[in-house]
């Protein structure tokens, strides 16, 4: 399990999938437009991708400013969304 973590591969299959469902939550409300919009599930989306991120740099001891950009993008879709959630979209 170690190795999988430091290869990088675990958070590369994460990543993948999180794009993937991106993609099929666009393409879904662009062919059906019953569904919620992807717009509501971006910003949380977004998040989990740069914290993904973020994992795989703290595992590769990368410099301390890249992990805390992660961090920072992630924070700042999470605040996205509870702005959203505060104007009551």
């Amino acid at each position: 399990m170690t190795a999988l973590l430091q290869s990088g591969a675990l958070i590369a299959v994460i990543v993948l999938l999180i794009t993937a469902e991106i993609v099929v939550l666009y393409r879904r409300y662009h062919t059906t437009a019953t569904t919620a919009s992807i717009s509501a599930f971006l910003p949380n989306l977004l998040a989990g991708l740069f914290l993904m991120c973020g994992i795989q740099l703290a595992i590769w001891d990368a410099p301390s400013t890249a992990l805390l950009g992660c961090l920072t993008m992630a924070g700042l879709c999470h605040l996205f969304e509870f702005s959203q959630y505060w104007r009551g979209r």
